[in-house]
């Protein structure tokens, strides 16, 4: 019973790396946001003032919306004729003409309109100045980096890896830079969206913090919460359908967090759900949902109107429209199903992280697999902070709090994921940017991953496998000329970096945990080398992402102007 009982002592008293690694990089995360905003600022600025008028997704139609509203001609109606796919063609081949007008390019008029009336006070301001509404979604853009960052502190105030890491990569993700930086209803929508998220995420946080005695209550401060949650995102799907698929999923968090009133603390046993509690749970998703609803209730009477008693949305009318856009059926039916999902893949996967213009820009072809290979290493990071996390405690380094969170983000990509399918099972629309509406989500998992990956143990083993794929490449390229050399190179000293990186945090960790040479030991553990070491870890971990905002900084220069300048 005596050794069972120092073992016992000796488990309580263990404390895993992961629950001390943050501080190990990151010591003032508020500093770091502040650099992250200020070169996503720089970046979209160039990207809105070198990327010529009109050649971004959509640009023209938007713009056309909100000088509808702005010359006071009302809210805009979408109407047959509004698309014309030759005529689009035309203007975008021909990389806008200044002999033909963007003026019947009016198929945005069927989107929520939230967005356009914001606008329009800026259209009027700058005499509809295309370069200033881009730089006021590129304000909207610096906006939500914030909101993210909140989002995720309140989550996870002790990880500033992960918080950190998902608004830089948010930040400085080349393709939602370029969105940022054009004019569309995409910014204010994540604006108000990611608004709605820290609402919910602040109301849980306070739900599982506390008492089982109180449990089943609700103050009135968490009424006004829920109240504001619903009209937040009232106002989001106000301004982008997208919004309307998050609603079943934070109605469906607020129920069940109500219903099951589950504690923060793994060792506290959460209480049983009551039929009071479901009842209670209902009533709180009453006070999101309504004011949601009456919020979007004019919109649907007018499109009703409008479009026909069963178009709420008016997509049935967008899809009457837009006559001679390419639809699924008839892709796979020209070209067969595996060469779809082939393109599928590919073109999402390139369009996620960067095809500019209207989708023909591309990057070189070593940019895509240097960023394959990255998303590789993240997978296998999220699959060791899965392994971690079954372990259980103290491995776990989180509460029951954070795991419903980041089940809650599970299942919100999900559901980005079946809209982006939806949407494709209709329509040939491969574009990554599509998916970012959950850019919250995404940018957290991708944060955990490389975050799992400063871990000396899962850094070395991904590390070993970079290593052994650019060995192999190699070896192959010996016989078949398959893949760029300096590519290859570039693989292998990733795989290097992961390998070498536990040494860095010699002098903060227990030299077992790094399993290093001794030698290389008593060198690394002197007192002289700890700020270099220090610097050296902070460089490793942010190199991924000040790669990405470098990148930004020659795309507009080395891509866009080169292929759709005059």
């Amino acid at each position: 019973m005596e050794k069972i009982g120092v073992e016992d002592k000796i488990i309580a008293g263990y404390r895993p790396i992961s629950a001390s690694l943050d501080h190990y990089y990151l010591s003032h995360p508020r500093f770091a946001l502040m650099l992250i905003v200020a070169g996503y600022l720089i970046a979209a600025t160039i990207f809105a003032v070198v990327t010529p008028d009109w050649q971004n997704p959509d640009e023209p139609a938007h713009y056309n919306n909100i000088a509808h509203i702005a010359e006071g001609r009302g809210l805009p109606v979408l109407r047959h004729g509004d698309y014309d796919q030759d005529y689009l063609s035309a203007l975008v081949s021909g990389r806008f003409p200044p002999h033909l007008s963007i003026a019947p390019l009016r198929y945005e008029a069927y989107q929520p309109p939230l967005y356009y009336l914001v606008a329009a006070p800026v259209f009027l301001l700058s005499g509809g100045d295309l370069l200033i509404l881009r730089l006021f979604n590129v304000l909207l853009g610096a906006i939500s980096l914030a909101l993210l960052y909140a989002c995720l502190e309140t989550v996870f105030p002790a990880k500033t890896l992960l918080t950190i890491g998902a608004v830089a990569f948010t930040a400085f993700l080349p393709m939602h830079v370029a969105m940022s930086a054009s004019v569309n209803n995409d910014g204010l929508a994540e604006l108000l969206l990611l608004a709605a998220m820290l609402t919910l995420l602040r109301w849980m946080k306070r739900r599982f913090h506390r008492t089982s005695e109180v449990a089943l209550s609700m103050s009135s401060l968490e009424w006004q919460n829920l109240l504001l949650l619903g009209v937040l995102l009232g106002l989001g799907m106000a301004t982008k359908i997208y919004a309307y698929l998050a609603m079943p999923l934070i109605a469906g968090m607020v129920l069940l967090t109500v219903w099951l009133a589950p504690s923060a603390h793994l060792d506290q046993p959460s209480m049983r759900p009551t039929r009071r509690s479901f009842v209670q749970g209902w009533k709180a998703v009453l006070w999101v949902i309504v004011p949601a609803l009456l919020l979007v209730v004019p919109l649907w009477i007018r499109n009703v109107a409008l479009y026909g008693p069963t178009d709420l949305l008016g997509l049935q009318m967008h899809d009457a429209v837009v006559i001679g856009q390419p639809t699924t059926a008839e892709w796979i039916e020209r070209e067969g199903l595996v060469n779809y999902i082939e393109r599928g893949l590919d073109f999402t996967f390139r369009s996620f992280w960067g095809v500019f213009g209207w989708m023909g820009v591309f990057m070189d072809t070593r940019v895509y697999v240097l960023l394959l290979v990255f998303t590789g290493a993240l997978m296998l990071g999220l699959l060791w902070a899965l392994v971690r996390f079954i372990c259980g405690r103290p491995e776990a380094d989180m509460d029951r709090y954070q795991f419903w969170v980041l089940g809650f983000f599970a299942v919100m990509i999900l559901a980005v994921l079946a809209g982006f399918v939806g949407y494709n099972l209709k329509f040939v629309q491969h574009q990554g940017r599509y998916l970012f509406w959950g850019l919250l989500p995404i940018s957290a998992f991708v944060a955990l991953a490389w975050r799992e990956l400063m871990q000396p143990l899962q850094g070395k083993l991904t590390g070993m496998m970079a290593v052994v794929l650019a060995a192999a490449l190699v070896i192959a390229d010996l016989r078949v000329d398959m893949m760029d050399r300096w590519t290859m190179l570039a693989i292998g000293l990733f795989g290097l970096m992961l390998m070498l990186q536990p040494l860095l945090l010699f002098g903060s960790v227990d030299a077992i945990v790094i399993g290093a040479p001794t030698f290389i030991q008593r060198i690394l553990e002197q007192e002289r080398w700890q700020p270099a070491l220090r610097t050296a870890r902070v460089l490793i971990w942010a190199s991924p992402f000040l790669a990405l905002f470098l990148l930004n900084l020659v795309i507009p220069f080395r891509y866009i102007q080169p292929q759709l300048g005059g």
